[in-house]
């Protein structure tokens, strides 16, 4: 009697029949929560995102018939403050949310139910926070000295409960980089760019095969063709005259090749390259001017640790000549020499 009710089971079970989305029983709770748990830590393990998630509920349930029995569990992530490779601690579960499928499929065996393949995750929905009034205090500065804050603009049901948390990191995005917009209606236009923009960085950073980390810059409420005229350097058109070659060592605008030495001076030897240049632009002269002075008298740049050239520019009016520190090796002149001796 056993055997023909076994193949009954089995033959059921190789029928594909699907059953309704069904709240879960609390005498299942746990079975459930099992099966999504496996499915949130395959998620963390694939994922990008730099922050770990747990499971913060489970909802509903679907289950088919189709060689055993496939669930769809739909469940609810939190984000936690716990960031992947750091070492093991209590996370603490912020406010972001996002609705998931954890898909998990199990096979008749001859002894019972057999797990046919570790759970995963699919279709996860938009992040969304718990709360988004909790934030109604935020200001967003505009220009001239007015403002509007997040109550006005939620009141006015122009922030859509979808797009709280998005709403969220832009308000982070616009006290970060001190951002100021004429009114309501450019933020509102700055926004939806920020959204565009995290989209694709959500993309990116999804489809990144290396170890590349994605984010927002002070660039993000840009569009891309704002970007580019904004940005980018200009695109100058060819002149038809334009020669083949041209070098300005044949019109004497360019000194002898300088050997900065054991020195990490590269900074001073770039500033006074291209002011020699311009200097014999300006003045039909060529003067080689002296990375010494730069390297012993830049009280800003670090001499032969390293320096940036637009800090030099600002003492470059002070330069003495190359001649007049000749013989000495960079770092050796006296702190005492005159800034003011000029060419």
């Amino acid at each position: 009697m056993g055997k023909p009710i076994t193949c009954l089971i089995l033959l059921i079970t190789t029928l594909s029949v699907t059953s309704k989305v069904l709240p879960i029983d609390e005498e299942d709770q746990l079975l459930y929560e099992r099966f999504a748990r496996q499915g949130v830590e395959k998620f963390n393990q694939q994922s990008n995102d730099a922050y770990k998630w747990e499971l913060d509920r489970t909802w509903e349930v679907e289950r088919k018939l189709s060689g055993g029995i496939h669930y769809s569990i739909f469940v609810t992530l939190v984000k936690t403050d716990c960031k992947k490779g750091e070492e093991e601690r209590e996370c603490r579960k912020t406010d972001t949310l996002k609705k998931c499928q954890v898909e998990i499929s199990r096979r008749v065996k001859r002894h019972g139910y057999g797990l046919k393949d570790v759970a995963h995750i699919k279709n996860c929905e938009e992040e969304f926070t718990r709360n988004i009034a909790k934030f109604d205090h935020r200001k967003i500065k505009l220009t001239h000295d007015d403002s509007i804050t997040v109550q006005e603009l939620r009141k006015a049901k122009i922030i859509k409960p979808r797009d709280y948390v998005i709403w969220n990191s832009f308000l982070d995005f616009v006290d970060r980089h001190e951002k100021r917009y004429s009114n309501k209606r450019e933020v509102l236009k700055r926004f939806r760019v920020f959204k565009k923009n995290a989209k694709v960085i959500r993309e990116l950073q999804k489809n990144e095969q290396g170890s590349a980390v994605y984010g927002f810059t002070k660039f993000s409420d840009m569009t891309t063709m704002e970007f580019k005229q904004t940005m980018l350097p200009y695109q100058w058109e060819q002149p038809e005259d334009l020669p083949d070659s041209f070098d300005w060592r044949d019109r004497g605008a360019v000194t002898q090749v300088k050997n900065q030495g054991n020195c990490g001076s590269c900074w001073a030897f770039s500033t006074t390259g291209n002011i020699e240049g311009a200097w014999f632009l300006a003045k039909n002269k060529l003067v080689s001017l002296s990375e010494q002075e730069l390297v012993d008298c830049d009280g800003v740049d670090q001499g032969c640790n390293g320096g940036l050239p637009s800090n030099a520019y600002k003492l470059i009016i002070m330069l003495i000549s190359r001649s007049d520190t000749s013989g000495r090796g960079l770092g050796a002149v006296e702190k005492d020499i005159s800034p003011r001796k000029l060419l």
